[in-house]
């Protein structure tokens, strides 16, 4: 039974990010559009290359509920690492989803001891096992995340870093010769790397919140306007649109300042009230994203794309495990 459902989350997991990755959103790439760097096959290679990082996450999650190891034992950060070892090298070399890693590795350890508790997928159950894993990380885990950021970093051009952050923290910043001496020094674990971030860097938010924003409103926005996976693309679109509404995309701000973040959120703002009454928001959709592209990659909102991928792993598991 227990090896049905490491099974089942490592394929919810690949086709979650099939999905998101298939569906049009404005300004991502998707089956039917790219960039100059990147296109679809990149994300289905990703997808496919996740096997081993998303099996493994599910089964030490199973093992964790069982009492078979403990939480300290989950090791996130050489899950993280096996998972950016499997996708950025070989024939895939392009960083298409480390921010997508970063999000499932726990959601799916968690997920997995969630349903091993309950035999069925809750929130509440989640944030339960998203709070003991991340309270018991390690300074190895810090150290296995930064070996996954060089490798997602040698398959894409840098982007720039919050100034926030770079000037309170350049001890840990990714281009310091030292950062593995400062990390090791300090004893540094990943959950105080992801808290003292949590200002700067959405993903690092969701570590530090046990998933607030993906589990409190991204999810139940999704599981909202979808039933099953048969609506699941068009609601993928509209979650997308509702997101890039509600703040300012995390990687455009690093790749293009707050203010280009911002007059995305206003266009992506005026889709919804299109939406909101009941009216065709397609030109406006495809203003969007013609002005998203218009500067290639430069006004991705990847970030967004991010979150709302883990949303569809949680409507997915929910489907599965009802």
């Amino acid at each position: 039974m227990m090896k049905d459902v490491v099974w089942k989350l490592a394929s919810i997991g690949q086709l979650s990010i099939l999905l998101e990755a298939s569906s049009p959103k404005p300004g991502n790439v998707n089956r039917d559009v790219g960039f100059s760097d990147t296109d679809y096959r990149h994300f289905l290679a990703s997808a496919s290359l996740m096997a081993r990082g998303l099996h493994l996450s599910a089964m030490r999650g199973i093992s964790l509920a069982e009492g078979q190891i403990q939480p300290s034992e989950i090791q996130l950060g050489e899950l993280i690492h096996q998972c950016a070892s499997d996708t950025f090298t070989g024939i895939n070399r392009r960083n298409t989803i480390l921010g997508t890693i970063l999000l499932y590795v726990p959601l799916v350890v968690s997920c997995a001891a969630a349903i091993k508790q309950d035999s069925k997928f809750s929130i509440d159950r989640l944030i339960d096992w998203l709070r003991i894993i991340g309270n018991h990380t390690s300074v190895e885990d810090t150290v296995n995340l930064y070996k996954a950021f060089h490798l997602a970093r040698s398959t894409s051009p840098k982007h720039n870093e919050s100034t926030s952050w770079t000037d309170a923290h350049s001890r840990y910043a990714i281009d310091n010769n030292r950062v593995f001496e400062n990390i090791m020094e300090d004893g540094l674990t990943l959950q105080s790397l992801f808290q003292m971030s949590s200002e700067v860097d959405e993903i690092s938010n969701e570590w530090a919140n046990q998933f607030s924003l993906t589990l409190t409103k991204v999810f139940p926005y999704l599981d909202n306007v979808t039933e099953n996976l048969e609506d699941l693309e068009e609601g993928i679109v509209q979650t997308f649109i509702w997101l890039l509404s509600e703040r300012p995309d995390g990687l455009i701000i690093k790749k293009a300042g707050e203010k280009r973040a911002e007059e995305v959120r206003s266009l992506a703002e005026k889709i919804m009230i299109s939406w909101d009454q009941v009216s065709n928001p397609m030109k406006v959709m495809i203003q969007l994203d013609s002005e998203l592209r218009e500067e290639g990659n430069l006004l991705n909102p990847g970030t967004t794309a991010d979150l709302v991928s883990a949303a569809i792993l949680c409507k997915l598991v929910s489907l599965e495990f009802p």
